[in-house]
């Protein structure tokens, strides 16, 4: 009688940025997190280099947390996230989270083809996320 060995899957890189975050709720916020996500996947993982779509799925992971952050989320984001949830605001914080959002995801967008050659609009964008974030936090 044969028996059928499970094979452990890797974890996946989204899983693995889930998990880092899960452990440091800080870095989910904050300025210059990235860089301190991306020293300790280097670290975790000396073998793979960091490449834009690994900083891509990073700011993917980020952005879907906060989402589940603002919004309460589901069972699958770590515990660690839901410490740090606050009230809601004044009614007009739903069409600013909104914004919030949307300007994430331009963002992204704008980091995939030419980082350096839209430095200058990637500067504008993350202004303007904060000063939404800033206005939301009133």
């Amino acid at each position: 009688m044969l028996r059928k060995r499970r094979r452990r899957r890797k974890e996946s890189v989204s899983g693995y940025f889930k998990r880092i975050i899960g452990e440091n709720p800080q870095w989910l916020d904050g300025e210059g997190t990235n860089k301190l996500i991306l020293e300790r996947f280097h670290i975790d993982h000396p073998s793979k280099p960091v490449t834009g779509k690994i900083k891509s799925n990073l700011a993917n992971v980020k952005s879907v947390l906060r989402k589940v952050k603002r919004k309460g989320g589901g069972p699958r984001v770590s515990p660690h996230l839901y410490e740090a949830r606050t009230t809601p605001g004044f009614a007009g914080s739903r069409s600013l989270a909104g914004l919030e959002e949307y300007i994430d995801e331009c963002l992204t967008l704008a980091k995939n083809p030419d980082r350096a050659g839209l430095a200058h609009v990637i500067r504008l964008l993350r202004n303007a996320r904060n000063e939404v974030v800033w206005k939301m936090g009133r």
